[in-house]
C-alpha cells in the first residue's frame, strides 16, 4: 500500500511528518485487533480474585482483595522508587500515572508491557517468586518491592516520550513508544543496574553469584568481548542473557565513567526521535561523543587492562571437569555418592549419580514425554532441596513445575538412587526445596503463601503441613538444613543487611548465627557442632565452616569466581560446584582453613555483653564473620514461632535456581583437627550441641555458664574475627524501605471501566497512484478503533475503511471476553468489499491451554460472492461448520544442538453441512506427528527430526487439498516458476485454502483430495555467537547465531495413488536484527524424482 502525502504548508512540517509516521505504522500492521491482555494463569486469577483499585500520588494499582496488604506493601516500596527515577528523567514534566497489576498466580516473573496499538503501557506483578533463581539474584521471593523498582525503571524510561510520537500517542491513545527501540541491552541493562541503586543493596549488582559468574566469563575470553556479549541469545552466556548480565555491567559502566545522568539524556534523546530503529548509535554518539561499538571498546579495554587472573589453589582438585553452563549438586557424606542435575550447552538436561570414584552409576532425562506424564517441566534452574536420605538409598528434590492453567506450582520428588527411578511425588509444594530428615519421616522446605515465607515440615506418610517459623510479610526465607539430631535447622534469612544464618532450637527458639549480610547462605551440617555454608569473601562466595556454638568463622576455600552447592564428603573434604571459564566443574577441597587474603579491612571496637570485641568495620566487601575467641555466648532470643514437637525437624522450599541447603546424611562427619571445634566442657543445651552422639533435646532451656571458656582459636580464626553486634538481637523482619503511602482512593474494581475509552482511535486517510492506470489517483480512509476494560475481562475491535475503487466500505467488528478464564471466548464479524467480490464473514471460538497444550473450538462462517463480469456470471459460494484443534508437545533442547528429545502430535478437524453450496456435508480431518532425537552421538550440536501428516477431506470436491506449492520466507530467486497441476475454482474459494506444505515441491501446487506426507530432517549447527552494536551506523544491532547445514528426504502419496518424493540439502545462516527480529538467509536445492521435475534451487529470506 503506497502513501501519498497531500501538500501542507511549511509552517505546519510536524504535522506532515506525524501523518507520515501514522500512515508507516498503519501500512506495518499497527491495526485495531483483540487478543487476550494477559497471559492465560494471570487472567484467570483476576477472574477469580475479588478485584480492587487502589489510586496514589504516582499508581494506579490492580489488585486482589485479600492480598491487600502486600499489595500496600509492594505500592509503597515502587511508589519511592518511582519517585527517585522522575528526579533522574531528563525533562521534569508530568507522566501519567504508573499503570500496575497484582496477581495471586504464582507466574515467577514480573513484567513491563509498551504502550503498543491496542495494549496500553502496563505493570505486571506477582504477590512472591518460588524459584530460588531469584535467591541467587539476591531478590528475595516475597520482598517483590525490589522486583517491583526494576520494572519501574522500564516503565519510566519507556514513558519518556515526546516530540512527533508523544503527540501522536497523545492523539490515538497510543501507538508505540521509541524507547522500546533501545535495544534489550541498554533496557534490561538500565534496570538491572537500578536495583541496587534504590536505598538498599539488593538485586544483581550486589549478588556474588552474578559478579563472580560474569567475572569467570571475562577472564576466560581475557576481556576481548565483541558486541555479541550484549545479546540475550549469546549462548557463552547461559542461562542469564547477555541483555541482562553484560547489559549491567556496560550501562555501569557508564554510569561510574560518565555519569547517569548522561544515561538519561540518552533516554531522552531516543523518546523524542522521529524514526527510533534507525541511527540508536549516532544518539549515543551525540550524547557521549562516542557510539555504542566505541562506547562497548572502550569499556572491554578497561576488562582486561583490570583483569587479575585467578586461578585455582593448589588444594582445590577438579573431579569432574564438565558440570554443564548451569547445575544443582548434592552429596551423600557417609559414602561420598554425589547427584547432580546439569544442563550443557550440547547436553540436554540429566539427573546423574556419581559413585564415589567418579564413575556414573546412572543418568536419566527429567522431562517425559508421552500424554499423561506426571510433570510437565525439567531444568536444573527450576530444581531445589537435593538431599539424600541417611542410608543413602533415596534422593529427594523439589522440582518447580506447571499447574493446569500455566502457573507455577512445585512437587517433591523421591528418587531411587539406584535406579534413577522417580517412585512417588507430592505435589503443591508451594515453595523453595530444602532437606529430609534423618528419620526420613520428613520433608521441610520453604513454604510461600502471599509475600510471607516460612519454614515448614511436610510429613511424608500423613502429607500434613505443620509450620515451624511465624514470620510475618516481607520476610525472605532461604532452603534450610536439618541437623543430624533431628531437632534443629538452620536456614538463610534475608534481614536489613542481606543474607544471613539462623537457628532454630529444638523448642523453637531463632536466634542468629551471622548478622553481616554477607550473602550468608546454603547452610549443610558437618556434624552436630559445625556448618558448612556459602559466605562473601572479597565479592566471592567461598565455602565457609561455622560452629554453632561460638559462631566461629572460618573459611575454607579461595575458588576463582564462584562456589555453589558445597557438600561434605566423608570427614575430610567437601565437594561443590566451581564456575571455571563458561562451564562450571565439580571440584573437592580439603576441611583446612585458607589463609587470610584479604587487605586493607577497617576494624572497630564494638560492645557487646561488656565486653570490648574486635569487629570489622561494616563494607560491601569485608571478610569472613567470626567470633572473637573468648567472648561469651550470646543468649538466645524467643520470638513468637509456633511450639514444635520434639520430633519435627525443619525443611526448605522449592525453587528453580537453587543455593538449598542440604542436610548431612549418614553417620555424623568427626571435626577436622584443624577447625574449631565445640567448647571444652560446655553442657548440651540449645545453642551448645554434644560433641558425642546426638542427645534427645532438653524439655527447658539450660543455659550455659557464664565462666564456661570457649576452645583456643584456630589458625583461621585470625582471618576474620566475627562481628558480633546484633547477634542477640530477636529474629525478625527487617524494617520496609518503602514511603509512606497518601491513598487518594481504595475501591472495588468496576467491571466496564475504561471500556468505552478506546485504547487505539486512529482516523487515517492516504492517497496514491492506481497501478492498472498510474494517470488515475486513488483515496483510502478509515477509522481504527479498539478498546478494553483495565482487566482485559472485555475487548472490543472496529476497523471501518474505504476505498475510492470500490463501491462500499468495508466493516470489521471483534469482541473477546475473558470472563470465564481461562477460558477466552472471541466472536468476530466483518463485511469486506475488495476486487470485484463482497465477502461476509463470521467466526466464534474459545480458546484455553492445559499445561502447555493449546485446546481450541468454534465455529467458521465465510460467505463470498463474485461480482458478474463480462466473461463470467455472479457466483456465490461460502462455507459454514464447527471446527476443533489440539497440539501436544514435549521435548528438551540444549542451545547449540535445538531439540534433541522431543514429541509433538496435532489434531484438528472440522464439519461443514453444505460447503460450497452443495448437497453433502464435507470434513477436514488432520493429524501430525513429530519426533526427534540427537543426532551424531559425538557432536551433540545436530539432530534428526521425523514428521508424518495425514491430511483428509472426505467428502470434499476433488482437488480442493493443496499440497506443495508453499513457500518459506521470501524467495529471492527460483530456477522454476509456479505451477499447479489444475487450477482451483473459484467456488472452492470462499476466502480459507486447505494446504499442506511439501519440502522440495515449492514450485509446484498439486490438487488432491486427501494426503499422507512424511519427511526426514537432519540438522547441523556451527555457532559463532558473534554480533556488531549497529549496522552501517544507521540500523539496529546484528547478531549472528550460527550457519545451519540441512539434509532432507520428503515423500507424499496423494489420493492412494499417486507418490511424490524430494531428496535435498540446505545452507542457512541464522542473524538477528535489533536484539528482536530473527532473520535467516538460506539456500536450498531439491531433487523430485518425478519426471519433468528434477532440479530445483532457491535463495530466499526466512523470517
Amino acid at each position: 500500500m503506497a502513501c501519498r502525502m497531500a501538500c501542507m504548508p511549511a509552517s505546519r512540517w510536524w504535522l506532515r511528518w506525524a501523518v507520515l509516521a501514522t500512515c508507516f505504522l498503519l501500512t506495518n500492521g499497527g491495526c485495531a485487533f483483540v487478543t487476550p491482555r494477559f497471559p492465560q494463569n494471570i487472567q484467570a486469577s483476576f477472574a477469580r480474585d475479588e478485584m480492587r483499585k487502589l489510586t496514589t500520588e504516582s499508581l494506579e494499582l490492580y489488585y486482589p482483595a485479600q492480598l491487600r496488604g502486600a499489595a500496600l506493601r509492594m505500592a509503597s516500596r515502587l511508589e519511592g522508587c518511582v519517585a527517585r527515577l522522575h528526579e533522574q528523567t531528563w525533562r521534569k514534566k508530568k507522566r501519567d500515572r504508573v499503570l500496575v497489576y497484582l496477581t495471586s498466580s504464582n507466574f515467577n516473573n514480573a513484567y513491563v508491557v509498551p504502550d503498543y496499538a491496542s495494549t496500553p503501557q502496563q505493570m505486571v506483578m506477582p504477590s512472591h517468586l518460588t524459584l530460588e533463581l531469584f535467591h541467587l539474584f539476591n531478590l528475595g521471593e516475597v520482598d517483590v518491592g525490589d522486583v517491583a523498582c526494576h520494572e519501574a525503571v522500564h516503565y519510566v524510561q519507556l514513558q519518556q516520550t515526546d516530540g512527533v510520537w508523544g503527540f501522536l500517542n497523545l492523539v490515538t491513545g497510543g501507538l508505540f513508544q521509541p524507547n522500546s527501540y533501545t535495544e534489550s541491552w541498554f533496557l534490561e541493562g538500565l534496570a538491572t543496574y537500578y536495583e541496587g541503586q534504590f536505598e538498599k543493596d539488593a538485586g544483581r549488582p550486589h549478588s556474588p553469584v552474578w559478579r563472580g559468574w560474569y567475572d569467570s566469563v571475562v577472564q576466560a575470553t581475557g576481556g576481548r568481548l565483541n558486541p555479541g556479549y550484549l545479546s540475550p541469545e549469546q549462548r557463552a552466556l547461559d542461562p542469564f542473557g547477555g541483555n541482562y548480565i553484560t547489559g549491567m555491567h556496560f550501562v555501569e559502566y557508564l554510569a561510574n565513567r560518565y555519569g547517569e545522568t548522561k544515561l538519561w539524556k540518552l533516554v531522552d534523546e531516543q523518546g523524542g526521535s522521529f524514526v527510533p530503529p534507525l541511527a540508536v548509535t549516532l544518539r549515543f554518539k551525540r550524547v557521549y561523543g562516542r557510539d555504542i561499538g566505541s562506547l562497548f571498546a572502550e569499556y572491554t579495554q578497561s576488562l582486561r587492562e583490570n583483569l587479575q587472573v585467578r586461578e585455582r589453589p593448589s588444594a582445590q582438585r577438579t573431579w569432574v571437569s564438565d558440570a554443564g553452563y548451569f547445575s544443582r549438586l548434592a552429596s551423600h557424606a557417609a559414602s561420598g555418592v554425589t547427584a547432580t542435575v546439569g544442563v550443557g550447552r550440547e547436553r540436554y538436561t540429566r539427573l546423574t549419580v556419581l559413585e564415589p570414584d567418579g564413575r556414573v552409576r546412572f543418568e536419566r532425562p527429567l522431562v517425559e514425554l508421552l500424554p499423561g506424564r506426571r510433570w510437565v517441566l525439567g531444568s536444573p534452574t527450576l530444581v531445589s532441596g537435593m538431599s539424600f536420605s541417611r542410608d543413602g538409598a533415596w534422593l529427594y528434590l523439589v522440582m518447580a513445575d506447571l499447574n493446569t492453567e500455566g502457573g507455577y506450582t512445585a512437587r517433591l520428588w523421591k528418587v531411587d538412587a539406584r535406579t534413577g527411578n522417580v517412585v512417588r511425588l507430592w505435589d503443591d509444594v508451594m515453595g523453595m526445596g530444602g532437606s529430609i530428615t534423618p528419620d526420613g519421616t520428613a520433608y521441610v522446605f520453604v513454604r510461600v503463601d502471599g509475600d510471607s515465607a516460612n519454614v515448614v515440615r511436610l510429613d511424608l506418610e500423613t502429607d500434613t503441613r505443620k509450620a515451624l517459623t511465624d514470620f510475618g510479610a516481607s520476610t525472605s526465607v532461604g532452603p534450610p538444613a536439618v541437623a543430624p539430631d533431628g531437632e534443629r535447622v538452620v536456614f538463610p534469612l534475608s534481614g536489613d543487611a542481606g543474607w544471613d544464618l539462623v537457628l532454630r532450637e529444638a523448642d523453637g527458639r531463632l536466634r542468629w548465627l551471622t548478622r553481616d549480610g554477607r550473602f550468608n547462605y546454603s547452610p549443610r551440617w558437618l556434624d552436630d557442632e559445625r556448618l558448612v555454608f556459602l559466605r562473601e569473601h572479597e565479592e566471592r562466595l567461598q565455602a565457609h565452616v561455622l560452629t554453632v556454638a561460638t559462631r566461629e568463622v572460618v573459611r575454607i576455600t579461595d575458588a576463582p569466581h564462584l562456589v555453589m552447592d558445597v557438600h561434605p564428603v566423608g570427614t575430610e573434604e567437601v565437594v561443590f560446584l566451581n564456575r571455571d571459564g563458561l562451564n562450571f566443574t565439580i571440584d573437592r577441597a580439603p576441611l583446612v582453613p585458607i589463609a587470610p587474603v584479604e587487605t586493607g579491612i577497617g576494624a572497630a571496637q564494638v560492645e557487646v555483653a561488656g565486653h570490648a570485641v574486635l569487629a570489622q568495620a561494616p563494607h560491601p566487601s569485608a571478610p569472613s564473620l567470626e567470633t572473637e575467641p573468648g567472648a561469651p555466648r550470646i543468649p538466645e532470643v524467643r520470638t513468637e514461632t509456633p511450639a514444635s514437637e520434639s520430633e519435627q525437624a525443619p525443611t526448605a522450599a522449592p525453587s528453580e535456581s537453587e543455593f538449598a541447603a542440604f542436610p548431612m546424611s549418614g553417620a555424623p562427619v568427626q571435626p577436622d583437627a584443624a577447625l574449631p571445634s565445640s567448647p571444652a566442657g560446655t553442657a548440651p543445651g540449645h545453642g551448645a550441641p554434644p560433641s558425642g552422639p546426638p542427645l534427645p533435646a532438653p524439655q527447658s532451656e539450660q543455659p550455659a555458664p557464664e565462666d564456661t571458656a570457649p576452645p583456643s582459636p584456630s589458625p583461621a580464626a585470625e582471618d576474620a574475627p566475627t562481628a558480633l553486634t546484633g547477634l542477640d538481637a530477636p529474629v525478625e523482619a527487617p524494617p520496609d524501605p518503602g514511603t509512606e503511602l497518601q491513598i487518594l482512593s481504595d475501591e472495588p474494581y468496576s467491571p466496564l471501566e475504561r471500556f468505552f475509552i478506546p485504547e487505539l482511535r486512529v482516523p487515517y486517510l492516504l492517497a496514491g497512484a492506481d497501478p492498472d492506470n498510474t494517470d488515475d489517483t486513488y483515496t483510502m480512509g478509515g477509522l481504527a478503533l479498539a478498546g478494553q476494560d483495565r482487566l482485559g475481562f472485555h475487548a472490543y475491535s472496529l476497523l471501518l475503511s474505504f476505498d475510492t475503487r470500490e463501491d462500499a466500505p468495508s466493516l470489521s467488528l471483534a469482541y473477546g471476553n475473558a470472563q470465564l478464564a481461562p477460558w477466552y471466548i472471541q466472536v468476530s464479524g466483518a463485511y469486506i468489499r475488495q476486487n470485484q467480490r463482497t465477502d461476509l464473514q463470521a467466526t466464534a471460538f474459545a480458546s484455553r491451554s492445559f499445561w502447555t497444550t493449546p485446546v481450541t473450538f468454534g465455529v467458521l462462517a465465510l460467505r463470498r460472492e463474485y461480482d458478474a463480469t463480462d466473461r463470467s456470471p455472479r457466483m456465490l459460494t461460502r462455507i459454514v461448520g464447527p471446527e476443533v484443534s489440539v497440539s501436544y508437545f514435549a521435548g528438551e533442547a540444549t542451545s547449540y544442538g535445538s531439540t534433541q528429545r522431543g514429541l509433538g502430535m496435532t489434531a484438528a478437524a472440522g464439519v461443514y453441512p453444505g460447503a460450497f453450496l452443495r448437497d453433502s456435508t464435507m470434513g477436514d480431518v488432520r493429524l501430525g506427528l513429530d519426533a526427534f532425537t540427537g543426532g551424531l552421538p559425538f557432536t551433540g550440536r545436530d539432530n534428526l527430526r521425523l514428521t508424518a501428516v495425514g491430511r483428509f477431506l472426505p467428502g470434499a470436491p476433488s482437488g480442493l487439498l493443496q499440497v506443495g506449492g508453499l513457500r518459506a520466507g521470501q524467495i529471492w530467486y527460483t530456477n522454476r516458476e509456479s505451477q499447479q497441476t489444475a487450477p482451483l475454482p473459484l467456488q472452492l474459494q470462499p476466502g480459507i485454502a486447505f494446504s499442506e506444505y511439501l519440502r522440495g515441491y515449492e514450485d509446484l501446487e498439486i490438487r488432491a483430495r486427501d494426503a499422507l506426507i512424511g519427511s526426514a530432517t537432519y540438522q547441523y549447527r556451527v555457532p559463532i555467537d558473534y554480533g556488531w552494536a549497529s549496522t552501517l551506523w544507521l540500523f539496529p544491532s546484528l547478531f549472528v547465531r550460527d550457519v545451519g547445514v540441512e539434509a532432507f528426504g520428503s515423500l507424499a502419496r496423494t489420493d492412494n495413488r499417486a507418490n511424490h518424493a524430494a531428496v535435498g540439502a540446505s545452507a542457512s545462516l541464522h542473524l538477528t536484527f535489533g536484539q528482536a527480529v530473527p532473520v535467516s538467509l538460506y539456500y536450498q536445492y531439491a531433487y523430485r524424482f518425478e519426471q519433468g521435475l528434477d532440479h530445483l534451487h532457491l535463495i530466499g529470506l526466512g523470517l
